[in-house]
């Protein structure tokens, strides 16, 4: 895993990340909430590059166990773009 990736799990677990106005919109609809964003960050299974297109895909769980997947990409922040 690279640094990169090292970093934003680390951005993850520790709450420090901004979410895009799509990821908003999504966590409303799926009721995902920023400590199930957290637990992802800590159950992480994979945090796979997606060079096309910049951004990151982590697999993790949520607060519940279930299955939650993160993308999101590095500006000045942690940037969460989407999330199902």
């Amino acid at each position: 895993m690279g640094i990169e990736a090292v970093t934003i799990l680390d951005a993850l677990k520790a709450g420090k990340f901004v979410l895009s106005v799509h990821a908003a919109l999504r966590m409303r609809q799926r009721s995902v909430t920023k400590a199930d964003i957290q637990a992802c960050g800590r159950t992480a299974t994979a945090c796979v590059h997606q060079a096309e297109y910049g951004t990151y895909r982590i697999q993790g769980e949520d607060l519940d166990g279930e299955p939650l997947t993160i993308i999101c990409g590095v500006d000045d922040s942690t940037v969460i773009v989407t999330l199902y």
